[in-house]
This record gives C-alpha cells, sequence and structure tokens, in this order.
C-alpha cells in the first residue's frame, strides 16, 4: 500500500498572473454588465418621467392656463363657448379663464370690443375693464378704453357698471345710454348715447363726484351740459360730492351750491354763476 500523499505543485509566476488575470475580467464583466442593468432601469424611469412631465404639462395648458385672443392686425370676432359673440378692435386683448362659462363668465378686456352677450338667468356676464366691471345678464354693449379713459355704450339690455375699489356702488346703464368717467376714476357719467359728434347731450345726465375739487366738476359739467359757469376762483379746491341721478343742469348746480353754501343765478340761457 502506498501511503505517500498527493503533492499538489505550486503555480508558476505565469500561471498566477494568468488566473488573476481571468478573476479580475470575470469580476469587471460582471460590474459592467450590472452598471448597464442600473442604466437601462435609470433610463427606462427617465423617460417615463418625462412622459408624465409632458402629459402634466399639457394638462395643465389644457385646463389651467387662461385663453387669450388678440386682435393684432386686424379686427378680431371670436365665438366663446357659451355662444356670446365678442369683436375685438385692432389692438385690443381678451382673456378667456379655462373655467368659462362657470357661475359667473368672466372675461377680461385690454382695449376696445362689442359683446353680443347669451342671454342667461343665473350666470352673468361679467367684463373686467381696467378699473370697472360691466356685468350684464345678456345685451350688446361697446367698450372703449383710452389711457384712463373708460366709455361703455349700450345697445341692448341693461349693463352694471362697478368700479374696483367701491363695489357697493355701482351705475346701471340702460339702452342707448353711454357710461364714461371722463378719466378719472372719482367721476361718473352716464348720457345719452351720441350718433353723431354734432349731436348735442340731452338735458339731464346722471353724475356722480366723489371728493373732487370744485373747478374740475365745474370743468366736466360744462364740457356734458354745453353751458358756462362763473365760480368764486377762492373755491376751485374746494371738495364736493355729489350723486345726482337724471339731473338737469340748473338743478345739479343747485346741490352743488347748498353743500358749499352759495349762491346760484341763472345770467342767461346757457349761463350760470356761483357766488358767495
Amino acid at each position: 500500500m502506498n501511503n505517500e500523499k498527493n503533492e499538489i505543485e505550486p503555480l508558476t509566476d505565469q500561471e498566477s498572473k494568468e488566473v488573476w488575470e481571468k478573476l479580475t475580467s470575470r469580476i469587471k464583466d460582471y460590474e459592467l454588465k450590472k452598471q448597464k442593468r442600473k442604466m437601462i432601469r435609470f433610463t427606462s424611469l427617465m423617460v417615463a418621467a418625462v412622459f408624465v412631465l409632458i402629459g402634466s404639462i399639457v394638462s395643465y395648458r389644457f385646463l389651467y392656463i387662461p385663453d387669450v385672443y388678440q386682435a393684432t392686425q386686424n379686427v378680431l370676432t371670436i365665438t366663446l363657448k357659451d355662444g356670446s359673440i365678442v369683436t375685438l378692435s385692432k389692438g385690443a386683448k381678451l382673456t378667456v379663464e379655462k373655467s368659462f362659462p362657470s357661475d359667473t363668465r368672466d372675461v377680461l378686456l385690454e382695449g376696445d370690443a362689442i359683446f353680443n352677450v347669451s342671454k342667461s338667468k343665473t350666470h352673468p356676464f361679467i367684463v373686467h375693464a381696467g378699473n370697472y366691471q360691466a356685468k350684464v345678464l345678456g345685451t350688446i354693449f361697446k367698450v372703449v378704453q383710452s389711457g384712463s379713459n373708460l366709455n361703455i355704450d349700450l345697445y341692448e339690455g341693461k349693463v352694471q357698471v362697478t368700479q374696483n375699489e367701491r363695489i357697493k356702488e355701482s351705475y346701471v346703464i340702460h339702452p342707448n345710454e353711454t357710461f364714461s368717467n371722463l378719466g378719472d376714476t372719482k367721476v361718473a357719467v352716464i348720457t345719452p348715447t351720441k350718433k353723431e359728434t354734432s349731436e348735442k347731450t340731452a338735458s339731464k345726465v346722471s353724475i356722480s363726484f366723489r371728493d373732487y375739487d370744485l373747478q374740475q366738476a365745474i370743468s366736466t359739467i360744462e364740457k356734458i351740459y354745453g353751458i358756462k359757469i362763473i365760480f368764486p376762483e377762492n373755491r376751485s379746491y374746494s371738495k364736493i360730492s355729489i350723486v345726482a341721478p337724471e339731473e338737469t343742469a340748473d338743478k345739479l348746480l343747485e346741490r352743488i351750491a347748498i353743500q358749499l353754501n352759495l349762491n346760484i343765478k341763472k345770467v342767461n340761457e346757457n349761463t350760470f354763476q356761483l357766488e358767495e
């Protein structure tokens, strides 16, 4: 019986080097495949995230970003979802929220436009223009804006005009009437709509002044009624506040005279005088 033990010969330097290279090569291949699998998973997640983001952006734009209509070169006519028709003058812009029409039909107007509003007993149509808003249920009207000047001409129906800073104070316009602030938020005037530039203003006008200088009020009254008013220069900056619905010139001046403790005298058909 052979009791000799089998002895394993040690590897040569060359063999050891080859074994080590094979081992490190396998480890590198494994790590490389592992990294590729991670990269594929990461790329897949990134692609999915991009599609989700794109979908979210499209959904956000579709559901939330307002529709903006602008008449850049020519007049632009728009039919809104409720059937209302808006004609924008050149340069005008209309912004409509995605929620339109909801409980209220709100639009934002910059510039001039004519509105033919679909009738609704439950969903008022509100045009926001500058510092004012015009509220209607169904009507045809025109909004003209120039700087701080706002004019609203009503052709059909009824419009309620409100200044944003005084929500509880409103002015109702009827057909063939025009609302104007004469370029000043402290003034509100409702006059018969002028069909021709040569047409004279009617004798009765609805007018409102809020904490207004007398000289400014006099100038406004003279333009509206086509009259001349003489008043004491030392009272030029006396403040007046008047709300006068459908008032004639002489009755309006009587109210101002009482408020400022002045006397009024009618010099002739078109000339009045306020005096101490």
